[in-house]
C-alpha cells in the first residue's frame, strides 16, 4: 500500500522545483516500494537503463535525500555494490 503522505511530500518537492520528475520517480520506488536497493534493482523496477539511475541517485545524495545503506553482493555482476535508502 502506498503511503499517501510520502507521495504528497514527493509531489511537493517536485512542484517546488527541489527535485526533477525522474528524481521523484527514483525516490518513490526506493522509499515506497523497495525500501533499500542497489542502482541495478532500481533500474529493473523502473525498467530504465542503469546509467539513467546512477545519475539520479548521485543527485539525490547531493541533496541529502538518499544515503548509503550498506554494501550488497550482486551475484549477476559478481561485485559488491552500494545499497541505497531514503533518509
Amino acid at each position: 500500500m502506498v503511503n499517501e503522505k510520502s507521495t504528497a511530500s514527493y509531489k511537493k518537492l517536485l512542484d517546488d522545483g527541489v527535485i526533477s520528475r525522474r528524481q521523484a520517480q527514483v525516490l518513490k520506488v526506493l522509499k515506497l516500494e523497495l525500501g533499500q536497493a542497489t542502482n541495478r534493482m532500481i533500474a529493473k523496477k523502473l525498467d530504465w537503463d542503469i546509467n539513467r539511475v546512477t545519475g539520479r541517485v548521485s543527485e539525490l545524495r547531493e541533496k541529502g535525500l538518499v544515503t548509503h545503506a550498506g554494501d550488497y553482493y550482486d551475484a549477476s555482476t559478481e561485485r559488491t555494490v552500494n545499497l541505497w535508502k531514503c533518509k
